[in-house]
C-alpha cells in the first residue's frame, strides 16, 4: 500500500483499525532522507503515556506522575501580567527573536544634500531626510549620508545586517521607485557640515571614487518591495558591515536607483532626529539572551503553575514575520518560490501594523539551512532551561513545548490558500502521489525537527503542535502513520476550534467532526485554544473533558479580545483586568471544582469517549445526559440551576461526586453494600483531604445526596461494590 492511498483510506473514520495492519517496514517517500525522530537520551521531565497500562486513557505524565491539564494561554509578548484563577499550566508564546534579539543601533549622524540653488546648503538640522530624481533639473537631486557608530563590535558579532528607514511620505507624485544603499570607506564626514557641493563620494548623483574600494553597491530595494506607501523598508548591508568596517563607523550613502525620469522620484523619511530615525540593525547567530524566557518562567513559579513555550519561529500562525525571526534567519532561507522562467517571486506581504512586524513571509519549510538554524536555536533554548531549572531549585516548571502555533505549508494565516513551489527544495515533490502527499510530509518533517530539538535537549519534555481549523496540512493522520512506522517526536496534535457550541467541543474528544481526525490512532486529545470570551466559557472545558480531551484557554487577558479579562477602562488608559461577565467566575469556580479531583481527571476516560469509572452529567444542559452509572451503581443527576456534575469510582469501595452548582444526587442500591461515611472535601493526588461530615438519606436501597456548589463527596462503602 503506498503512503497515498493509505492516507486516502485513514482519512474515513470507519477505517481507523487499519493502522493495525500496515506492516512496521513500510516505506515513504521522504524530503530530507537524514531527518529521523529523536528520543530523549536522558529521563524525560514529561511524556505522554501511551501503554494504558496504569490508565484507560492516553495520559500525561509529570515526572511519571499523572497531570492533569488545563490551561491558560497568556501573551506576555503583549501583555506582562499573569493572574492563577485555578488553571494548572501557562502557556505563552516564545519567539525566536525573542531570545536572539537583532540589535537595533540608530543612526548617529544623518543628512541630505541637494542640488542645483541649494548645492551650499547644510540640512543637519531638518528632522527628516530625502532621496530624489529628476531628469535635468538640479533642485530636484537628493542624496541622504547615514553614519552609525558601531563601537564595541567587531566582525566575528555580526552575521547579518541591514538599514531600516522610515517613509513618512508616500513616493513623490505617486510613482513607486526603487533605491540603492552603498557603502563608504570615507566616515571623515560631519552631518553638519556636509553640502552638495563638498560631499565626499558624489558626482551630482551618482556615486564615485574606486567601486569596491572607495564604495560599494551593497543592495537595490527589490522589485517586489519598491518604496511607495509610507512605513518601514529594509535595504540588506550585511557585506559591508562584516567584512570593510573600520574605525568603528560604518558610512552608507541612500540613492534613487532610477535617474532618468522626467517627473521628480524620490521621498521623504525621518533622519537621525526624527520620530524614526534611520537604523542599523545587528544579528548574530551566536547570540542569546535569555531575560525574557527566564522572567516567564520566574512568574509561572510565583503563581505556582507549570509552563508550556509556545515556540514562534520561522512559521507562527502562517506566516514569518520580522517581529518575531531574527534578521540572520531571513537573509539566508528560501522565501521566494522560482518561476519556470527562472524569475523569483516572494510569498510576501508587508503588514500594515508595525507592532506584529513590517515583512511578513511564507518561509519554504523544506530550506534545509532555515530548519538546522531553527532546530540549533530550539536545542539551546531546552539547554539553558535545564541550566535554569538547575540553578532555581529543581522545580520543573517547564512540562511542555508547542513547536508549531497553526502552522500551514501554503498560505498566510486568514487568507486564502496559495500553493507554490520552489524547484529547489521541492524536487521530492514528484516521489509523492499527490501534492496533499507532499504537504502532509512536509508539515511532519518541519514539525519534527522541532520536536527533535527538545527530546535531543538536557530537558526533554512533550511536544505538541496546535492547528486552526481547515489547515491544509492538519498531519494528525500523517503523524500517527509514522508512529506506527519509525516513529514519531511529535508527541500529538490539537486543534484551535474557537467554537462557543458545548456539543462541539464535548464532540471534539471522541468523534472525527466534519473534517476533522483528531481523534485517531494514539494522539492525545486537546483542545488548544479557544476563546475566553463566549458566555459558554464556564461550561466549555466541563465540555472537553467530558468528551475526553483536554482543554486550554486562549486567553487569559489580552489585545485580541478573547480573554476572560478586559481593561477597567481602555479608552482612559486604565488597564487594570475586570472580569469580562459573571461568567468568568463561572470559569474560576469551575476550575478550582475540577482540581479536587485532578489525578482521576488526569488518568481516567470519561464514559462518553468509552471509558467506564468517569462520569459526566448534564454537560450538554439539556438534561439529556442527567443519568450514568459507576460500576453496577446507576446515578442520577437533579439540578435547577443548569449544573454539570461528575462522579468517578475512586475504588471498588469509594465514589466522588462534585456539581458546580447545588444538586441531588441519586445511588441506585448502593445503602446494600452498607455506606461507612460521606464527607466533604477534596483529593490531593490519591489522597484524600476531608473537610466535614455530609448528611445523606437513604430511600429502601437508594442513597440520596444533596451537594452544595462546588461541593466535592467522598463516599465511602463497606462492601465491594459490583460491577
Amino acid at each position: 500500500m503506498t503512503a497515498s492511498s493509505f492516507l486516502s483510506a485513514l482519512r474515513r473514520p470507519a477505517l481507523v483499525g487499519l493502522f493495525a495492519c500496515v506492516a512496521s517496514s513500510a516505506t515513504f517517500p521522504v524530503i530530507d532522507p537524514d531527518l529521523k525522530p529523536s528520543t530523549p537520551g536522558i529521563t524525560p521531565i514529561s511524556a505522554v503515556d501511551l501503554t494504558r497500562s496504569s490508565s484507560d486513557r492516553l495520559m500525561l505524565t509529570v515526572d511519571d506522575e499523572p497531570f492533569f491539564f488545563n490551561g491558560v494561554q497568556l501573551r506576555a509578548d503583549k501583555l506582562y501580567d499573569v493572574w492563577d484563577d485555578g488553571f494548572t499550566v501557562i502557556n505563552s508564546q516564545i519567539s525566536w527573536l525573542s531570545i536572539q534579539p537583532d540589535t537595533a543601533l540608530n543612526a548617529s549622524e544623518s543628512t541630505f544634500i541637494r542640488g542645483g540653488s541649494h548645492a551650499s546648503t547644510n540640512f543637519a538640522g531638518e528632522t527628516s531626510s530625502r532621496i530624489g530624481y529628476r531628469t535635468g533639473s538640479e533642485v530636484d537631486k537628493y542624496l541622504t549620508y547615514l553614519k552609525f557608530d558601531l563601537d564595541g563590535y567587531a566582525s566575528a558579532d555580526i552575521t547579518a545586517a541591514k538599514v531600516r528607514i522610515y517613509t513618512t511620505t508616500r513616493a513623490w507624485n505617486s510613482k513607486s521607485f526603487r533605491a540603492n544603499i552603498y557603502g563608504i570607506t570615507d566616515n571623515d564626514w560631519e552631518a553638519t557640515n556636509i553640502t552638495w557641493t563638498n560631499a565626499p563620494n558624489h558626482d551630482g548623483v551618482d556615486i564615485d571614487g574606486t567601486e569596491n574600494e572607495d564604495y560599494f553597491l551593497l543592495s537595490t530595494s527589490p522589485t517586489w518591495d519598491s518604496i511607495d506607501a509610507t512605513g518601514y523598508y529594509d535595504l540588506d548591508v550585511t557585506d559591508f558591515v562584516v567584512n570593510h568596517l573600520s574605525d568603528d563607523v560604518a558610512s552608507f550613502i541612500l540613492q534613487t536607483s532610477t535617474n532618468t525620469t522626467s517627473t521628480a522620484i524620490g521621498v521623504t523619511f525621518d533622519g537621525a532626529l526624527g520620530t524614526h530615525p534611520p537604523q542599523l540593525l545587528i544579528s548574530n547567530e551566536n547570540n542569546f539572551d535569555w531575560t525574557y524566557l527566564d522572567n516567564l518562567v520566574k512568574w509561572t513559579e510565583d503563581a505556582g503553575l507549570k509552563f508550556e513555550p509556545v515556540w514562534f519561529g520561522s512559521e507562527s500562525t502562517g506566516a514569518a514575520m520580522d517581529s518575531r525571526v531574527p534578521y540572520y534567519v531571513f537573509r539566508n532561507t528560501k522565501v521566494e518560490k522560482i518561476n519556470d522562467d527562472g524569475s523569483h517571486t516572494p510569498v510576501f506581504k508587508r503588514n500594515s501594523d508595525p507592532a506584529y512586524g513590517t515583512y511578513w513571509f511564507v518561509m519554504d519549510k523544506n530550506d534545509l539551512t532555515t530548519r538546522k538554524q531553527e532546530k540549533a536555536a530550539v536545542l539551546a533554548m531546552m539547554n539553558h532551561i535545564a541550566e535554569y531549572n538547575a540553578a532555581n531549585g529543581d522545580k520543573r516548571t517547564v512540562i511542555g513545548v508547542d513547536v508549531a502555533n497553526e502552522p500551514a505549508v501554503q498560505r498566510f494565516h486568514g487568507s486564502k490558500f496559495s500553493a507554490w513551489q520552489n524547484p529547489e527544495t521541492w524536487g521530492a515533490l514528484e516521489a509523492f502521489d499527490s501534492v496533499q502527499d507532499f504537504v502532509d510530509r512536509t508539515m511532519w518533517e518541519f514539525c519534527v525537527n522541532l520536536a527533535n530539538a527538545v527530546k535531543e535537549s538536557n530537558y526533554p519534555v512533550w511536544t505538541r503542535a496546535n492547528n486552526y481549523w481547515g489547515t491544509d496540512a492538519q498531519g494528525v493522520v500523517y503523524n500517527e502513520l509514522m508512529r506506527q512506522n519509525g516513529g514519531t517526536s511529535l508527541d500529538f496534535i490539537g486543534l484551535d476550534p474557537y467554537r462557543s457550541n458545548v456539543a462541539d467541543i464535548f464532540a471534539y474528544g471522541h468523534k472525527n467532526l466534519t473534517g476533522q481526525y483528531y481523534a485517531t490512532g494514539s494522539n492525545l486529545l486537546m483542545v488548544m485554544e479557544n476563546s475566553g470570551a463566549v458566555d459558554t466559557a464556564d461550561v466549555l472545558p466541563l465540555a472537553s473533558l467530558a468528551g475526553g480531551s483536554f482543554y486550554n484557554l486562549y486567553e487569559l487577558y489580552g489585545p485580541d479580545n478573547f480573554g476572560l479579562y478586559i481593561p477597567a477602562d481602555e479608552d482612559s488608559g486604565d488597564y487594570t483586568p475586570v472580569d469580562r461577565s459573571d461568567y468568568v467566575q463561572g470559569v474560576r469556580d469551575g476550575n478550582y471544582l475540577l482540581k479536587k479531583i485532578a489525578y482521576d481527571l488526569a488518568t481516567k476516560l470519561p464514559v462518553a469517549a468509552g471509558g467506564t469509572g468517569l462520569a459526566f452529567f448534564n454537560v450538554l444542559g439539556d438534561e439529556s445526559d442527567i443519568s450514568g452509572s459507576i460500576r453496577s451503581i446507576d446515578i442520577s443527576y437533579e439540578t435547577e440551576d443548569s449544573g454539570v456534575g461528575i462522579a468517578t469510582e475512586r475504588s471498588e469501595r469509594e465514589i466522588a461526586l462534585l456539581s458546580t452548582q447545588a444538586v441531588n444526587f441519586t445511588l441506585a442500591g448502593l445503602a446494600s453494600y452498607k455506606v461507612r461515611s460521606v464527607e466533604t472535601g477534596y483529593y490531593r493526588g490519591t489522597s484524600w483531604v476531608r473537610e466535614d461530615v455530609k448528611s445523606f438519606n437513604r430511600n429502601g436501597e437508594d442513597v440520596q445526596i444533596s451537594l452544595d456548589a462546588l461541593d466535592c463527596v467522598r463516599v465511602l462503602v463497606r462492601n465491594e461494590i459490583s460491577k
